[in-house]
């Protein structure tokens, strides 16, 4: 019945099928023989690092081994990714908040021209993709025969931009990375044209580059390739051994400025076969290290670093990470083929790093990673666009193995956790990184906010779900599951098989999971096809079988509708895991099935006081308090319950309640002082609770807040419904609030953001001994990006009010609707207009049901004002704290409507300055100068000013200079301008808990 009476209020919504459940594609499967392209490129280009731009030529030998002839070849012309606002790289950068690229000059933009193509010296058409500049068709004079090869040249010119992605300089610091014309990439599925974009990598042919680069003498290069100039390698190492002789980050300075470029230049030669793609980076200022490593083949590979004075101390020590990437990804997933490995500092736009073969640009902290990219991208040259986790999930769990190595506590905390203050307070003492590392996956999954690792595109992610959540940790955490079933040995065995079979080829999901079952002799689909591709919330319990002497029998129990494997660990008395068996792979496949799916396992007996779900923390759970069953003969030590502030981790060993201090204070309370008890907020519970308690000192009294909800997050259609009880006191009244509230669309990143609740709200004053009651229905809408953004809100209300007499008159009714629209103009400057209208659908009989002209009378105390009761003169709510609601005026007009009241409100940042300018507009049927006092009938009203934004979003004060407010439209001396000053406090966007749900949400 409840399932009905949901569905029945969702079919009243508007745009209801924008929160119907995502149901990610399957890719489309290989079809035919395999085959490769093989592209080999010449490429002469020369930099001006005063026009910042690059002139050259470049030809390429293209050679056909698909089965079929072709008539044109797609080619990626990236640099146009940085032309104009019409790109596809232009519009996901406002999707993920970024306005820089949206205003930025002519002068600070990309783009490559000056092509003019021959097909074995034949003039050839090169068609531009209509709805992407930085994609274009070249058509053949004839077509290329299977087997057959085409010699392609063209001239080109490229401006390089600013850094806005992965493209571009900072002063004369270069990047140049996707700067030369590339075909795309024909493989079994067809053609692979992509557009650039920041949040979405490549896909390329392998072949051979020689590549001559033009430059001033005095730049350091690190590139992809061997660097064939005998004068210049001597070069690199005179600077390698002077950067050697620094033995502190002192000795390196702190001076970041450009030198002169000489005025001599030099070319510098670099050439490498079986790679996919070719980046260089320049910077006169680099200091250089250099290292290597022998394989155990005998062969010996460079390392090299190169970096500014920024963060030197970092970087001498990041030498040593090149080479354990080296050293460990050889051993682990197969031998480095190539003779060098460059990690380099660079001005990096689009997050912490970005890998090309042989070289990185890269933060220190992340060269473990983007070395390691070399494998997972370079050699297994994978489609990162359609795929990211093949390269991005399997690179993370290889880069964690490696960190683990001298710390296994090392997570993503970034060292934090080698502070015993900081784990004992956050209680993470003990852990394993791996249960760290897997809270961003739990808190957004916890949320119905996460995606699956496999079955969308790259830009298909929200942008925390691409960058951190489910492409890199996620992905990476469940290979790590897989490795923990499978067994270490066998997992590398069929790494390494994979690496054998595919390296300097394009594997597709069904490939590794191919050679992952060849090598492993085991069917896994349930992993591959079932564990990648869903958002399942997987959970298991246990109950004891029976326990003798020797064995303790324990049946694992899940209602997971898909196939899992679950690990389950024998510990002591002191928590040590004892022995860790898996399940076969099992779920509770049948929909129509009473009970819930089993499995049994039998464990030594000797010392094992528990039987837990998952100890070491690598299965994708979300529940963990319910992981471990005592045996009862042999009963373990039990961990009393801890207090910890802010948040915690989870944990199967021990129960935590987190608090905060809390201050208050009113003019009517006056200062409060208090705590707040919850359980975390990072991962919340089906069961969510909060106790703040706060003593008011001058009252000599408790107020406070207390709040229960039931969290569900449905299958389908909806993200989530939260049911929810509050009750809270303060300023002599309490207030007690049943809820229901529904949020959409169930798929992350889909469509509009919408949340409808239904409340029911009693106010009850102890000092007048009245009661109001507020049934409530209120719906919003809202979508926005960097650039602009739109909400609407309705909201339908009955009150209902009771004296001390308990009469209560007769309600009313009030419909509320309200338009909200603001762009940018400029990067940091935007434009707000809103419309609001309301209307008593009954007439109140109670005088203070009304509409206000200047904020709301916050009947269902929503607002946190400093003076309610209006005890102040200077911060009196109304008066001079408004709530920008209802009318929403800025400047205070005493004007109140019983009927109808409707307004329009613009306010426009001012350039220059951190001020804002002010108008709103307001017309009424009827309306009241102070509460019972008739006014005219059909008013209009308008005021005008200027807004001070002390704490933006937060704390911002009006200033009127102009309005009906005033006697004669303009204040009449200094004293009545300062006395109508107004201010909006909103504390709510203090509250940090609120915070992390909207922030995660977007």
């Amino acid at each position: 019945m409840t399932k009905r009476i949901l569905f029945g209020l969702l079919a009243l919504l508007p745009g209801l099928a924008l929160g119907q459940k995502h149901k990610p594609k399957p890719a489309a499967k290989a079809t035919g023989p395999y085959f490769q392209q093989e592209v080999n490129y010449s490429i002469d280009v020369a930099l001006d690092d005063k026009a910042n731009t690059l002139t050259g030529r470049e030809e390429l030998t293209y050679t056909n081994h698909a089965p079929q002839a072709l008539t044109f070849i797609w080619f990626h012309l990236w640099p146009n990714a940085y032309k104009d606002n019409s790109t596809a790289f232009a519009k996901q950068q406002l999707r993920d908040g970024k306005r820089k690229f949206q205003f930025a000059p002519a002068q600070e933009r990309g783009f490559i021209d000056g092509l003019d193509f021959k097909v074995n010296g034949q003039a050839a058409k090169l068609e531009f993709d209509p709805a992407n500049a930085d994609i274009a068709k070249l058509v053949l004079p004839q077509p290329l025969a299977p087997g057959a090869s085409a010699s392609i040249s063209t001239p080109f010119r490229v401006k390089i931009p600013v850094s806005f992605s992965r493209f571009g300089h900072v002063g004369q610091s270069y990047q140049i990375t996707q700067w030369y014309p590339k075909p795309a990439v024909l493989d079994r599925r067809g053609w692979h044209p992509i557009p650039y974009l920041d949040q979405g990598e490549f896909y390329s042919e392998f072949g051979t580059f020689d590549v001559t680069i033009t430059l001033p003498t005095n730049y350091v290069v690190g590139a992809t390739g061997e660097l064939q100039n005998p004068d210049e390698r001597a070069r690199m190492d005179a600077l390698a051994a002077t950067a050697a002789g620094k033995k502190t980050a002192k000795d390196f300075g702190s001076d970041l400025s450009f030198p002169a470029s000489d005025a001599t230049t030099k070319t510098l030669r670099y050439k490498q076969d079986r790679v996919h793609d070719f980046a260089w980076f320049a910077d006169k200022r680099f200091n250089v290290l250099k290292s290597g490593v022998t394989l155990p083949s005998g062969r010996t590979v460079t390392s090299w670093v190169l970096f500014t004075n920024r963060d030197a101390e970092k970087w001498t020590k990041g030498l040593q990470d090149v080479n354990d990437a080296i050293t460990y990804y050889s051993r682990w997933v197969g031998e480095y083929p190539y003779s060098a490995a460059t990690a380099v500092d660079g001005a990096l736009s689009a997050g912490a790093g970005m890998e090309y073969p042989m070289v990185t640009v890269t933060q220190p902290e992340a060269i473990v990673h983007e070395v390691g990219h070399n494998w997972f991208y370079g050699i297994l040259g994978s489609n990162e666009r359609d795929f990211p986790w093949m390269d991005e999930g399997v690179n993370t769990y290889v880069e964690q193995r490696v960190t683990a190595l001298s710390n296994p506590q090392t997570s993503m905390l970034g060292g934090l956790e080698k502070s015993s203050k900081i784990t004992k307070a956050l209680g993470i003492e003990n852990l394993p990184g791996d249960a760290i590392n897997q809270v961003p996956y739990q808190a957004l999954a916890s949320r119905n906010l996460d995606q699956p690792v496999q079955g969308l595109t790259s830009a298909d992610y929200t942008t925390l779900n691409y960058g951190t959540v489910v492409v890199y940790q996620k992905a990476g955490s469940l290979l790590k599951y897989l490795a923990g079933y499978l067994g270490q040995e066998k997992f590398d065995a069929a790494m390494h098989l994979y690496y054998e079979r595919w390296q300097f080829k394009h594997p597709y999901p069904e490939d590794m999971q191919a050679v992952f079952e060849e090598s492993t002799g085991q069917k896994l689909s349930w992993f591959f096809q079932g564990m990648l591709t869903n958002t399942q919330h997987y959970d298991a319990d246990l109950q004891t079988l029976a326990s003798f002497s020797d064995v303790v029998k324990v049946l694992v129990r899940t209602d997971s509708p898909t196939p899992w494997a679950v690990p389950v660990s024998s510990v002591d008395a002191q928590g040590k895991v004892l022995e860790t068996l898996w399940t076969p792979p099992f779920g509770n496949t049948d929909p129509n099935a009473e009970e819930e799916a089993t499995s049994q396992l039998n464990f030594k007996r000797e010392n094992v006081a528990a039987l837990v779900v998952d100890a070491n923390y690598v299965a994708p759970q979300l529940n963990r308090r319910n992981d471990r069953l005592t045996v009862t003969d042999h009963p373990s030590r039990r961990t009393p319950l801890r207090l910890r502030p802010l948040a915690s981790v989870e944990r199967w060993d021990k129960a935590t309640i987190n608090w905060l201090p809390v201050l208050g204070a009113n003019t009517s309370d006056k200062f409060m002082l208090g705590a707040a008890f919850y359980n975390s907020p990072l991962v919340p519970k089906r069961l969510q609770y909060l106790a703040m308690p706060m003593y008011s000192f001058n009252r000599n009294e408790l107020n406070g807040i207390g709040t229960v909800q039931l969290n569900v997050l449905p299958a389908s259609f909806a993200q989530r419904a939260t049911i929810a009880f509050t009750a809270q006191r303060f300023e002599r009244y309490i207030k007690t609030e049943p809820s229901l509230t529904l949020v959409w669309p169930h798929a992350p990143g889909q469509g509009p953001h919408q949340r409808l609740k239904l409340a029911n709200t009693i106010i009850h004053d102890e000092d007048r001994n009245e009661t109001g009651v507020f049934q409530a229905i209120d719906y919003n809408v809202s979508h926005r990006n960097a650039l602009q953004g739109w909400s609407a809100s309705v909201d339908l209300n009955r009150m209902i009010a009771s004296n001390a007499d308990d009469k209560a008159d007769r309600g009313s009714i009030l419909l509320r609707a309200s338009a909200s629209y603001f762009r940018y103009y400029s990067l940091k400057k935007k434009v707000q207009a809103r419309l609001f209208g309301g209307r008593f659908l009954q007439q109140p009989s109670n005088p203070a049901f009304v509409l206000g002209l200047s904020g709301s009378p916050d009947y269902r105390r929503q607002t946190a004002f400093l003076d309610r009761q209006q005890i102040s003169h200077a911060l009196t709510a109304q008066l001079h704290q408004t709530d920008d609601r209802d009318g929403a005026f800025k400047a205070f007009l005493p004007v109140y409507s019983t009927d109808w009241l409707s307004t329009f409100n613009l306010q426009v940042d001012l350039p220059v300055t951190d001020l804002a300018v002010f108008a709103d507009f307001g017309v009424s049927s009827t309306s009241q100068l102070a509460i019972g006092n008739p006014g005219n009938a059909r008013r209009t009203y308008y005021d005008a000013g200027l807004v001070l934004p002390v704490v933006r979003d937060i704390f911002q004060l009006y200033l009127p200079v102009a309005g009906s407010q005033y006697a004669n439209n303009f204040p009449s001396s200094r004293q009545d301008f300062t006395d109508r000053i107004r201010f909006v406090l909103n504390l709510t966007a203090l509250n940090p808990f609120r915070q992390l749900d909207e922030q995660l949400a977007q």
